[in-house]
C-alpha cells in the first residue's frame, strides 16, 4: 500500500506567526460559548489542501473529573457514522460480494415483503420508504438515552411494519433503519460484524487508530468524552444507550476524521471509483436529483461544492464539512445535545481558516412583501408528507411556519417561486392554490389549503378511548380533560391534543405526532393513525370498551 499523506498536528504553528495568531484568536471567538471549565465543549480539526493544519479542543470532556477536551478525545458522532457504513457496502460491491441494487430480502429474509422490492442503494440513500427505527421505538414507548436499544430490538419492531412511508424510490425521508440493516447485511455477507469489517477495510488502512463502531454498550473506551444536555439551567449527563451500529455509534476523534477527510480526496481505500459511488446523488423515479448520496450529502457553501453530514444523539452533536475542489475540510465534534450547533461552528471555522479558498459571502435576497402573498396566507396540509404548515404574515414579512419555527420567504427571481430563508429550499404557488414545497435536498411535497377546525364536545367525546397498534405493540389512550383531549402513553407525560383541521390533531409526547381519526363507513371512529415525520400513519385500532 502507498503511504497516506502526512498528518501532523500543528498547534505550535498557531503561535508561530501573526497570521496564525489571528487564526487562533478567530477560533477562540468561534468557540467562545464552548470555552471554559464549567461546561462541555467541542473538538475541531482543519485539513487544508490534504494536510492537517489545526486540531484543538474547547471545554470539558468530563465535568465530574475536570478533564478537558483535546484533539484526541473520543466522541460518539451519531449520524456522521453513516458514510462509513455506506463505504463498507461500497467496498463489498466493488469486491463482487454483492450489488448495491440487490434486493435487501436476498440478505435479510425475515424483512417484510412489501409490494415493491427495496434495494441496498435505497437503504443507503434514504429512498426506501422504510420507517425510521428511533421514531418507531419511541412510539412504542422507548426513551432514547434511558432504555438500552440493541440491534435485535430494531429488527423486531421493523419486521412488524405493514406499510412503508412511500413507494421505494419515489421520495426521500431520513430513515436510520436502512443503515442499521445495512450493517446486518455486512455481517450476512462477510461473517464479520460491521465493527470488525470496517476496522479491517477502512480504519486500519487509513490509520484511524481511535475509531471503531461501538457495538458493545458496556465497553470501556480510553479518552472517551461524557455526554451532556442542559435542563433547567443545569448540565445533566446523558448518553446514547445503544448497542446498535450502522446508523450511529461510531466512536472517533477529530484527528482520525482528518484522515477520513484525506480519504475523500485520495481514494486510498477503494480508489476514486469507490468515492464516485459513495458521493453520487440519488435520483428519484420522478427524475429529481437529490443532494443526498450514500450516507453523505452534496451541497455548497460560499459558492464552493461540499460533502457533508451532521449527527445528533443524546449528549452529542457533530458535523463533517469537506471541500472536494481543494482537498480541505473541517470536523467539529461536541459532547452536548441541544446546545452547540456544530454545523454552524464548522462553517465559521471554514470562514476563519479556509476563507481564502471560498467564494464571497452571498448576499441575501429581498424579503417577499406581504402584499404579494396576503391572499394565500393560511393553513396548508400535505397528504404525502402527512404534515401541516402555515403561510403567515407577521412583522412586515411573509413566512412558512412548521410547528413553532417560522422561515421567512425571500425573492427567487422567478414568478410565484419563493426561497425559504437563504435557499435552495423553496415554495412555488400553483395556479390552483396549492403550494409545492421543495426541500434543500431536492425532494418535493404538495400542500393544499385546508380549513381551521375546532371540534365540538361531541366530536371530542367520540375520540375518547383506548387504541392498540400491532405495528408497534403498544396501547395509547385518549382521555377528556375539560374542553380538551389528552394523549396518555407509557413512560411519557400526558400530552394535549391540538386540533389542526377536521379529525386531525398534533400532540407533543417525546416526538411531535400528527394524530388522525379513522372513521368507518357509518362515520364512527374505528381507530387512529399516528405520524411523526420520519414515520407516517402508524395504524392504531380502537379497543372495545371494557364491561
Amino acid at each position: 500500500m502507498r503511504p497516506l499523506l502526512s498528518l501532523v498536528i500543528l498547534p505550535v504553528l498557531l503561535t508561530s506567526s501573526l497570521g496564525a495568531q489571528g487564526t487562533a484568536a478567530g477560533l477562540d471567538s468561534v468557540f467562545a460559548e464552548q470555552r471554559g471549565t464549567d461546561r462541555p465543549g467541542c473538538a475541531v480539526s482543519v485539513v487544508q489542501r490534504g494536510r492537517l493544519v489545526l486540531a484543538r479542543g474547547f471545554g470539558m470532556s468530563d465535568l465530574s473529573q475536570g478533564l478537558a477536551i483535546s484533539p484526541t478525545s473520543v466522541f460518539h458522532v451519531a449520524s456522521v457514522s453513516k458514510q462509513f457504513t455506506a463505504m463498507s457496502l461500497v467496498l463489498l460491491a466493488q469486491a463482487g460480494k454483492l450489488s448495491l441494487d440487490d434486493e435487501v430480502r436476498r440478505y435479510l429474509p425475515d424483512f417484510p415483503a412489501y409490494d415493491r422490492p427495496i434495494t441496498i442503494r435505497q437503504f443507503l440513500s434514504h429512498t426506501s420508504g422504510v420507517r425510521d427505527q428511533w421514531n418507531l421505538l419511541m412510539t412504542a414507548g422507548w426513551r432514547l438515552g434511558d432504555d438500552l436499544i440493541t440491534e435485535q430490538d430494531v429488527v423486531e419492531i421493523v419486521n412488524r411494519q405493514r406499510t412503508l412511508n412511500f413507494t421505494p424510490g419515489s421520495s426521500w425521508n431520513y430513515s436510520n433503519t436502512g443503515f442499521t440493516l445495512a450493517g446486518a447485511i455486512v455481517r450476512r455477507v462477510t461473517g464479520q460484524s460491521l465493527r470488525a469489517f470496517a476496522d479491517s477495510a477502512i480504519f486500519r488502512p487509513l490509520g484511524m487508530r481511535q475509531t471503531h463502531f461501538h457495538d458493545d454498550n458496556l465497553m470501556i473506551v480510553p479518552a472517551r468524552t461524557r455526554g451532556y444536555t442542559r435542563r433547567a439551567g443545569e448540565w445533566k449527563e446523558t448518553v446514547p444507550n445503544y448497542s446498535t451500529v450502522g446508523a450511529t455509534s461510531l466512536f472517533t476523534t477529530v484527528v482520525d476524521l482528518a484522515r477520513w477527510q484525506q480519504q475523500l480526496d485520495s481514494g486510498f481505500v477503494g480508489g476514486t471509483a469507490a468515492l464516485a459511488t459513495l458521493t453520487t446523488p440519488a435520483v428519484l423515479t420522478s427524475g429529481d436529483t437529490l443532494a443526498y448520496a450514500l450516507g453523505i450529502a452534496r451541497g455548497r457553501y460560499r459558492g464552493v461544492s461540499t460533502l457533508s453530514h451532521s449527527g445528533g444523539d443524546p449528549g452529542y452533536s457533530s458535523h463533517l464539512l469537506h471541500f472536494p475542489a481543494t482537498g480541505s475540510g473541517v470536523s467539529v465534534l461536541c459532547n452536548s445535545s441541544g446546545v452547540a450547533n456544530p454545523t454552524r461552528l464548522a462553517e465559521l471555522t471554514a470562514d476563519a481558516v479556509l476563507g481564502d479558498e471560498l467564494g464571497p459571502v452571498p448576499q441575501q435576497a429581498a424579503l417577499v412583501a406581504p402584499a404579494a402573498l396576503e391572499a394565500a396566507a393560511g393553513l396548508y396540509w400535505s397528504e404525502a408528507a402527512e404534515a401541516s404548515a402555515r403561510l403567515v404574515i407577521e412583522d412586515g414579512a411573509t413566512g412558512w411556519r412548521v410547528g413553532a419555527q417560522t422561515t421567512r420567504l425571500r425573492d427567487s427571481g422567478t414568478p410565484r417561486r419563493h426561497l425559504l430563508g437563504t435557499g435552495p429550499a423553496s415554495l412555488t404557488l400553483g395556479a390552483d392554490g396549492s403550494i409545492l414545497h421543495r426541500s434543500s435536498n431536492g425532494e418535493s411535497a404538495s400542500y393544499v389549503r385546508v380549513s381551521e377546525w375546532t371540534p365540538s364536545a361531541a366530536e371530542r367525546s367520540a375520540l375518547v378511548g383506548r387504541y392498540y397498534s400491532p405495528e408497534v405493540d403498544v396501547t395509547w389512550e385518549v382521555t377528556a380533560d375539560g374542553d380538551s383531549l389528552v394523549l396518555r402513553r407509557r413512560k411519557f407525560p400526558p400530552a394535549r391534543l391540538t386540533p389542526i383541521t377536521r379529525d386531525t390533531y398534533t400532540a407533543s409526547s417525546g416526538l411531535t405526532y400528527v394524530i388522525r381519526a379513522v372513521r368507518g363507513r357509518d362515520g364512527r371512529i374505528t381507530g387512529l393513525t399516528a405520524g411523526s415525520g420520519r414515520v407516517r400513519a402508524v395504524a392504531f385500532d380502537r379497543e372495545r370498551a371494557r364491561p
